[in-house]
């Protein structure tokens, strides 16, 4: 039986397509995308129901263009995914000498770069759209190499020369999964929403104070320009607990009534460690 349609960053062999098939199931059906513009797109047409795009990584930090969406967007999150990113050399030979060039996302090169100095540190290291490619690429090169994780190894039939090549091997990447709704209570929820203050001293502590009065943790809390006027901030925040908890809910009426502009951007259970 055929798996649920998601938009995802393609091509295959992708973190996010592994990020889609974590939370749906291996046999989703991948609908690839060019760029998180297109996943967003491509759900509202409803070329696919769900899309999965990264929001932060906890080396990089937050991925502006997401949130971005976010507050454009009519679309809702109905869940998230924490994806620890596990970097890998991939080559077509099965042997580290005679190596080149090395492919890989900009992140990625930035994210090996102590390995890259250490073992291959006369390869040129080329930047390309995303890991996934740096695989296809590799794959037709017999003196290069990419960074990649083991589902793009399968793909492009590449031995993996060296695992875990990350110089932090904490790092994770959170996806977010999009959809027309938001998820029902599960009874481990979190809630994100954005929302402005208003331009005059105290403002910001008084749109805090609801979730403390109403005894609602507070997990995440980051600013980023509304790009409606200069020093203007939108401010993305998440919570504990559904939207229709009653504590979150009382919280967010609540906020509504102080908040110069309030959007809840959805209600979802939270990503499995």
């Amino acid at each position: 039986m055929e798996g649920i349609s998601v938009a995802c960053l393609g091509p295959s062999g992708t973190f996010s397509e592994e990020a889609a098939a974590r939370h749906f199931g291996q046999d989703a059906r991948p609908v690839f995308c060019t760029s998180i513009d297109d996943v967003f797109d491509g759900v509202q047409a409803r070329a696919a129901p769900f899309g999965v795009v990264p929001v932060e990584n906890s080396l990089e930090g937050a991925i502006g263009h997401t949130l971005d969406r976010l507050v454009a967007s009519p679309l809702r999150i109905s869940g998230e995914v924490a994806l620890p990113i596990r970097q890998h050399l991939l080559r077509r030979e099965g042997r580290i000498d005679g190596i080149t060039r090395v492919y890989g996302h900009a992140q990625s090169l930035a994210q090996c770069q102590r390995f890259l100095k250490h073992t291959l540190p006369l390869a040129e290291r080329v930047a390309v759209s995303s890991n996934a490619e740096a695989a296809r690429l590799a794959a037709r090169e017999p003196e290069t190499a990419a960074l990649a994780g083991k589902r793009a190894a399968a793909i492009h039939a590449l031995a993996i020369l060296a695992e875990g090549v990350e110089d932090d091997p904490t790092n994770t990447t959170r996806f977010l999964v999009i959809g027309e709704t938001s998820a029902a209570p599960s009874g481990h929820d979190k809630t994100s929403l954005v929302m402005s203050a208003p331009n005059r001293p105290g403002s910001m502590l008084a749109l805090l104070r609801p979730f403390s009065r109403h005894g609602v943790s507070m997990t995440k809390l980051e600013s980023r320009p509304s790009r409606r006027g200069l020093w203007d901030y939108l401010f993305f925040v998440d919570v504990e607990g559904h939207a229709e908890d009653v504590a979150v809910r009382r919280a967010l009426i609540e906020l509504e009534a102080r908040a110069g502009y309030l959007k809840i951007l959805g209600s979802y259970a939270m990503a499995r460690p």
